[in-house]
């Protein structure tokens, strides 16, 4: 399995420009898009990204602790806007085009207790997919044996996936204000990255993986349902 894990440093690189000076007469109109804020935790985050990619919404994965709603992080979802506009149909979990979710930490938190909270949305969600491509069955409707083997290989291999995730966070101490993105390449490579800033980076291969990752921020059962709201009236607004 070519998973990988690994630590790494980032370096902040600051560039000035020069303003450029137009002949009267010869300003451009140009649209600025504001930057989406989480109105739970008013945490903020920028318009594009490092990528290009465009942010859509915004919101809070809040965590039900006794009897006490706790916002854990604010996440903001970006997107390649010309793809996503002419795939609206699809909508993001089918839409074929970058995608990406941007995590600031509300509160301290532990790796392993981000892991766990991740492996109980993901690991069902995983099973389903496998189980669906199990139950397939030809234009004839007959069962396929072929294909309930090969459901049990896909699911296999993004179990051990999940398993390189928990080996990647368990040691971290993620603090407020760390942050992380979870980023998903179109469906012809079907290939899903996390990176936490300044600490590891865990790249997975398996599609089954990457679609049952997707699937628990803008599945029909989302983790963060404001947010997952937000997302689709974002996809909308294109």
């Amino acid at each position: 399995m070519s998973t990988s894990v690994r630590a790494f440093k980032s370096n902040a690189i600051t560039i000035a420009t020069r303003p450029r000076v137009r002949a009267r007469g010869s300003a451009r109109r140009s649209t600025v898009r504001a930057a989406v804020t989480d109105p739970a935790t008013k945490i903020s985050f920028p318009d594009t990204n490092a990528s290009g990619l465009t942010a859509i919404g915004a919101g809070c994965r809040m965590k039900r602790i006794a009897i006490l709603d706790v916002k854990i992080y604010a996440l903001a979802m970006y997107v390649d806007a010309d793809k996503a506009r002419a795939q609206r149909e699809k909508g993001l979990l089918d839409g074929d085009y970058d995608k990406e979710v941007a995590i600031e930490l509300a509160r301290d938190v532990d790796g392993k207790t981000f892991y766990e909270a991740l492996d109980e949305a993901l690991s069902p969600r995983i099973r389903e997919i496998a189980t669906n491509m199990a139950t397939a069955e030809d234009d004839e409707g007959n069962f396929m044996a072929s294909v309930a083997e090969a459901a049990e290989v896909a699911e296999d291999a993004a179990l051990e996936e999940l398993d390189a995730m928990r080996s990647g966070f368990e040691s971290l101490k993620l603090k407020s204000g760390t942050k992380m993105t979870i980023s998903w390449t179109p469906a012809g490579a079907k290939k899903a990255t996390i990176e936490v800033q300044g600490s590891a980076k865990i790249e997975f291969e398996s599609p089954e993986f990457a679609k049952a990752l997707l699937d628990v921020y803008v599945g029909g059962a989302p983790v963060a349902p404001s947010a997952a709201s937000a997302f689709e009236n974002g996809l909308a607004k294109l």
